[in-house]
């Protein structure tokens, strides 16, 4: 992400990918709910390290941010977790 701004303009996105409330992303995070509202609300008094915590606390569940291009702005998507099939490496399991 480019900035601190699209970050957290991202983070809603990513806990309602999850279907995360703003509680349970607080708790997951280790921040008050309020830091959560005022991230959300893209809030220009919150410390970077409240930030910091609630992107790392969406990406160890699964969310990866997408940064931005000349195509699209940023975004969140689930990050691929790889299946049984990934894992078989090349040559084996063939004919």
């Amino acid at each position: 992400m480019d900035s601190i701004s699209e970050i957290m303009r991202a983070l809603r996105g990513g806990r309602a990918l999850l279907g995360l409330s703003q509680e349970e992303l607080a708790e997951l995070a280790g921040v008050s709910r309020q830091i959560v509202v005022r991230i959300e609300k893209g809030e220009s008094n919150v410390l970077v390290e409240a930030v910091e915590k609630v992107r790392t606390a969406l990406e160890a569940s699964g969310v990866a941010f997408i940064d931005a291009t000349r195509e699209h702005g940023p975004g969140v998507a689930m990050a691929r977790r790889p299946s049984a099939e990934d894992m078989v490496p090349q040559g084996f399991g063939e004919g």
